[in-house]
């Protein structure tokens, strides 16, 4: 039996942000808009990982293909793992901003020291499905906290 620990992991990324237009000016925008909208309606406006790390109100989190990242994707490829057809690449935009691309997070499991822009995905994913109560498999902490 391995006793519970605790590892530090220094992570420093190198992120490529692509050129891209603001989201408001993006055309495509409104079907985000349009998603949102539909998700309220439908009762659904709340983080999909409903735990006792929630906090802040609900966003819409672009869950496969990060919005800023739509210029440098591969149409065939995404067609291929999600099983969807574009006949255009105005149809590929469109995925981009449905509820097939979408889910809701609450602000702390989206930008915060649990949130999926912060922690790496297979660490981040078990929020899913953690045990109210227990501990994170990963959270973002300051150098201060580390004490250093």
């Amino acid at each position: 039996m391995t006793d519970a620990h605790k590892n530090n992991l220094n992570l420093h990324l190198a992120v490529s942000v692509p050129e891209h237009e603001p989201r408001e000016s993006d055309p495509h925008y409104h079907l985000f808009n349009q998603a949102k909208a539909r998700i309220k309606a439908a009762g659904l406006w709340k983080c999909v990982i409903n735990d006792d790390f929630c906090s802040g109100g609900p966003e819409l989190h672009h869950s496969h293909i990060e919005f800023s990242q739509i210029n440098n994707m591969d149409p065939a490829k995404v067609e291929q793992a999600f099983g969807v057809h574009f006949t255009n690449d105005e149809d590929f935009q469109n995925w981009i901003e449905s509820p097939g691309n979408l889910e809701v997070l609450c602000e702390a499991h989206h930008r915060t020291r649990y949130g999926i822009h912060e922690i790496p995905a297979p660490l981040w994913e078990t929020f899913r499905y953690r045990k109210a109560g227990t501990a994170a498999a990963a959270e973002v902490v300051t150098q201060k906290e580390l004490g250093k």
